[in-house]
């Protein structure tokens, strides 16, 4: 056994990885070598994420593994990882994902559905989307199957993108007014809006959606906010990076078809909206 590998480890030879948020490193991968604890993985095609909180410490066990002070994190990726047995999603029985597009499923597909379930999304929730990136894209079909209907904020010049929301039923706004006769049209006036910033970039456009006693939950890193927020009593959510724990759960959903992963992915080169993964 190599010596670098821990009982509770197992080496993952990478089938195909996608550079997530944050630049690290989600993988789809077939494990050659598993610690004592670990031996049910071995032999094993798996879902790793992109980094290994420890999973006992006090931000962990209040639902921080992005922020765990004692992660270990994948920047780098050559044709392996040492990964932490607890965290890998052991594929197969059922829950079978293509390569190289299921690497997504760890990164960019986890990061949306961490974004919605961080920000406490009930159905019907009126829900805001801004952003446009692959992580928005998914975050639009997670929230489609849990009977939500987002409103995206998004240009006109992405005719893709438009096209594609409006095809899936999504209202596309522009500005404010837009917005209230999204919400209204869907009959679901009189409660606050639920924003959500699916990049970091779109933060301060988001906050502009922002109504009295909303829900602005932000994709960061950001730098800054801006400080009116506090005056409408806006709740602030920040998201950092994705759970391990639901990757289970969004691979699910991709086998039911709920999230479309084949048309969610490119192979080689960014297109509109789509997540990049490379076979290795």
């Amino acid at each position: 056994m190599t010596a670098a590998v821990g009982d509770e480890q197992v080496v993952v030879a990478i089938l195909a990885s996608q550079q997530t948020h944050g630049k690290l490193g989600a993988v789809i991968g077939h494990v050659i070598e598993a610690g004592a604890r670990a031996a049910s993985l071995d032999d094993r095609t798996v879902l790793v994420g992109p980094y290994d909180p420890c999973g006992e410490c006090d931000v962990c066990r209040r639902g921080g593994a992005a922020v765990c002070p004692l992660r270990v994190g994948r920047d780098a990726l050559g044709d392996r990882v040492i990964a932490a047995a607890r965290y890998c999603v052991p594929l197969g029985e059922g829950l079978e994902l293509p390569v190289p597009a299921g690497a997504a499923v760890a990164g960019d597909v986890a990061l949306a559905y961490t974004l919605y379930a961080r920000t406490g999304i009930a159905p019907r929730d009126p829900v805001v989307i801004v952003g446009a990136s692959p992580v928005a894209r998914f975050l639009v079909e997670i929230l489609l199957a849990k009977g939500c209907t987002p409103i995206v904020i998004a240009d006109p010049a992405y005719a893709v993108w438009c096209e594609w929301l409006r095809g899936k039923g999504v209202a596309v706004a522009g500005d404010r007014e837009a917005v209230a006769v999204a919400i209204a049209a869907q009959g679901i006036t009189g409660r606050a809006a639920r924003v959500i910033a699916a990049a970091p970039d779109s933060a301060a456009a988001a906050a502009a959606f922002t109504g009295p006693r909303s829900t602005l939950t932000v994709l960061g890193p950001v730098a800054s906010l801006p400080g009116e927020l506090v005056a409408r009593e806006v709740s602030v959510i920040p998201v950092v990076g994705m759970h391990p724990d639901l990757v289970v759960e969004v691979a699910a959903m991709c086998i039911k078809g709920e999230i479309d992963l084949a048309a969610g992915t490119a192979l080689t080169e960014n297109t509109e909206m789509r997540a990049v993964v490379v076979k290795r």
